[in-house]
């Protein structure tokens, strides 16, 4: 595993290096890279998308911005049979704001879904090692007033041409009122290209 990392560090470098970075102080994402391998070489290579999705809740004051997405996400060991299996890891970087009316901050409840509405892909962690060898920060999500900005990996069982991204607000009861918000979901079409 640890010569697995060295090499996708190693990959990394050579691909800044190859695109002529400098030490400069840009604030760029680094674009992932995939070592190819006997076993991936028929995978599709990784597509970093720049995405500008912006949902506000003016309920609860947050924001949640989808900025870049990633298809075809290669990771180690770990989701190849995912892979294997015509499916897909999906990440998008996302920027949250988390209101400071309400207490408990932004708790996910995000989704991949088809065109058609059917379930494509959950939000999952267990490429967060991947995410962080490839230079990617796996994201933390914000408590209440605060801003959190990282990568949330999407396990695709099926392939598809297309994904919408979902975000859902659980209805809830505001502590020592009787006030209830109730559950709200935004769906947002993801770029093909």
């Amino acid at each position: 595993m640890k010569l697995r990392h060295i090499a996708l560090a190693a990959a990394v470098a050579l691909t800044l290096t190859a695109c002529g970075s400098d030490d400069s102080d840009s604030e760029s994402t680094p674009t992932p890279t995939v070592e190819q391998t006997e076993d991936t070489a028929e995978a599709p290579e990784s597509e970093t998308l720049p995405v500008s999705i912006t949902i506000t809740d003016d309920v609860l004051g947050d924001t949640i911005s989808v900025t870049q997405m990633v298809r075809d996400f290669a990771p180690s060991d770990t989701g190849s049979a995912v892979v294997e299996g015509g499916g897909e890891f999906v990440l998008l970087e996302l920027d949250l704001v988390a209101g400071d009316q309400f207490s408990g901050g932004i708790q996910g409840g995000w989704k991949l879904v088809t065109a058609d509405g059917e379930l494509a892909g959950s939000a999952t962690t267990i490429l967060d090692e991947d995410l962080e060898a490839a230079g990617l920060t796996p994201l933390d999500n914000p408590s209440s007033g605060e801003a959190a900005k990282g990568w949330v990996a999407f396990q695709v069982n099926t392939r598809a041409d297309a994904y919408q991204f979902e975000y859902k607000r659980q209805a809830a009861t505001v502590i020592g009122q009787d006030t209830e918000i109730p559950e709200q979901i935004w769906t947002e079409a993801l770029p093909t290209s």
